[in-house]
Order: structure tokens, then C-alpha cells, then sequence
């Protein structure tokens, strides 16, 4: 008889189950993985599930395989905070779950990345709240940013993505999942899909100057640690290719949004005039709004999975309060399309 996830989480919440020290073990749930954090290392297992065509982790095999292609997707831009894969076993004499190497022979129950731990002090995002983020902070990470955009892969197959009918899917496809968790007003999509149409041309140039790349994907300020003068950009989407191809101008995006949403106006003008500067893109600006008011409805879908899934009466008021300002961020962006 199998072993399944439920009983191999509880047996991670065990410090006995580590072949390390472990200082604590806390737990961080999202809606398609748990993470482990242990002090040293953190350990990071998929959940069984499945999500219609976006994302698909049903078997061991495939999450066996998107652990490795998270690794090394990550590797990029994270340095050494990736430290590979791991194997969780079940120990023949005491029926222990432990964890182990990937080279280990015994059957693998379950497989998890294994990250270098970095306290959450360190996290953008709270470094943000707490007034530590300088405007050279930000010169620093567009730095960083304009030279992986200019860098990263870009092929025909990837270019295909930057297509204005692939835009409108992905406008129709969020939206359509939206009504499920919600219930929206239509002018958000409609008006969109309007700016996909009326800026025909601007997307296909956009191809041709070589901006639809294989970004980072999901680039706000929660994924991203600073630590002294190192920056760990990680959490790179994995599970689906499609939404890591895409033009730069979504990382840019992204992030400013994400600066709207704690209240950082100064940061985002700065964030994204600089990058324009520094990257030579100038046509960004014509995209820009655009952009954020998408990824604000973005995260609004996610605010929602979270609210939908979340046990804690507490935290599942807190996502439907996020969700309520994201779509009001959304509305503002809305209103200068």
C-alpha cells in the first residue's frame, strides 16, 4: 500500500525526519506546493493535482521531473540558493520517512527542491514595508533584470507567444477562471482584450525587436530576497512554459504593480523610468499600464485560489481583502488604458 502526501507532510513537520540540524520546522502553504523551512534548508513538495491545461502534477514522474526543471530554471538568477533535488524514502526496518539523496536507492515516496534557507527579513517585500528599500536598491535589480532580458533564450517557438491572439487567450483564460472564484465586472476583460486589438502593430513589433523571451514568469516582490549586495530573483515559473514565454515588459510589469499594491508610487516611477533608460526600450510605456492592470487581475485569481483553499477563517479574510485592493489597483490601471 502506498504511502500518501498527507502522511509525508506530517512526517516533515518532524525534525527527526532531516539528515541535518534543524532549527524549527515552519510551514508555508501555497495552492500547488508546501514548503518546509528548517532554518538551514528549505524543502519545497508539489501537490498531487491537476489544473486544467495550466498546470499538471498528478503523477510522481511529473513531479519528479518539474522539481528538476524548477532547479534549474532557477539557477540563473538565484546562484547557489538552489541546491538540487531530493528523494523522501521510507525506511525498511522502522517504516521512518526520511529524507535522501536523489542517488539513493530505495524507492522514492515523494520528491521535494531543496533550497538554502534565507531568513524572511531579507524578503522584498518586507524590506519594502520597513523603508529598507533605496532607490539604489532599485538600480541595482534593474541591473540585474536588464541584463537577463537581454540575455535569456528567445527562438521562433517562443516569439509565437508574443502574438496578440495568444494575449487575448491568456486575458480570456484568467477572466474565465475568475468567474469561477467571483463574480467580476465584464469591463475589466473587455477593455483588455479592446487594448489587444488596437495595438496590433505595437505587439507585433515587440516580436521583431526580440522582447518575447523566457522570462521569469511570476516577478514580484514576495520572490525576491536582498541580501547585502546579492539579489535571489527565484520561483521562476516551471510548471508551464507557456506562461514563462512572454514579453520582458510582464517582469517590468509585474514588480510595479507590486509596488503600487504597498503603497510605493516613488519606487515604481523610479523602477520603471530607469529601466526604460537603462534597457533603451521605450516602447514599454506603451504597454505598461496595460500590463499591470492584467497581472493585478492575475493576482487577484490567486488571491482567490488561496481564499477558496485556505482553513484558517483568519487568513481566508485576509486573501478576500487582498483580492478587493488588487481589483481596485486593477480598476485605477483601467482607467489610463
Amino acid at each position: 500500500m502506498g504511502v500518501g502526501q498527507q502522511t509525508i507532510i506530517e512526517a516533515l513537520k518532524r525534525s527527526e525526519t532531516y539528515p541535518h540540524k534543524v532549527s524549527y520546522v515552519k510551514v508555508e502553504e501555497t495552492h500547488i506546493s508546501w514548503v518546509f523551512l528548517t532554518g538551514i534548508y528549505a524543502y519545497k513538495i508539489k501537490k498531487e493535482l491537476t489544473f486544467g491545461e495550466i498546470l499538471d502534477f498528478s503523477t510522481l514522474k511529473l513531479r519528479k521531473n518539474i522539481c528538476q526543471k524548477e532547479v534549474l530554471l532557477n539557477k540563473i538568477l538565484c546562484h547557489s540558493l538552489y541546491k538540487g533535488v531530493v528523494k523522501i524514502v521510507q525506511e525498511k526496518y522502522n517504516h521512518k520517512i526520511k529524507i535522501a539523496a536523489l542517488k539513493d536507492r530505495r524507492h522514492a515516496l515523494e520528491y521535494a527542491v531543496k533550497m538554502r534557507e534565507i531568513p524572511q527579513e531579507y524578503r522584498m517585500d518586507n524590506l519594502v514595508m520597513l523603508g529598507k528599500v533605496s532607490l539604489e536598491t532599485i538600480k541595482r535589480l534593474i541591473n540585474i533584470l536588464v541584463k537577463f532580458h537581454c540575455t535569456t533564450r528567445t527562438n521562433a517557438q517562443i516569439k509565437n507567444f508574443g502574438k496578440p491572439k495568444f494575449m487575448k487567450m491568456k486575458i480570456v483564460e484568467n477572466f474565465k477562471t475568475l468567474r469561477r472564484l467571483t463574480t467580476i465586472d465584464p469591463k475589466f476583460e473587455r477593455t483588455l482584450i479592446s487594448f489587444v486589438k488596437n495595438n496590433n502593430r505595437l505587439f507585433y513589433k515587440r516580436i521583431k525587436e526580440g522582447k518575447i523571451r523566457e522570462i521569469h514568469g511570476d516577478l514580484y516582490l514576495k520572490n525576491i530576497f536582498v541580501i547585502k549586495d546579492k539579489f535571489y530573483l527565484y520561483d521562476r515559473i516551471e510548471f508551464n512554459d507557456s506562461l514563462r514565454y512572454a514579453d520582458v515588459a510582464e517582469d517590468v510589469a509585474h514588480l510595479s504593480m507590486d509596488f503600487d499594491r504597498h503603497n510605493r508610487l516613488d519606487l515604481r516611477k523610479y523602477f520603471i523610468s530607469n529601466y526604460v533608460e537603462k534597457s533603451k526600450d521605450n516602447d514599454l510605456q506603451k504597454l505598461i499600464n496595460f500590463l499591470m492592470c492584467y497581472k493585478a487581475c492575475l493576482r487577484v485569481k490567486v488571491s482567490l485560489f488561496h481564499a477558496e483553499h485556505e482553513k484558517v477563517n483568519k487568513k481566508r479574510i485576509m486573501y478576500i481583502r487582498e483580492s478587493k485592493l488588487l481589483l481596485k489597483l486593477a480598476e485605477s490601471y483601467l482607467e489610463l488604458l
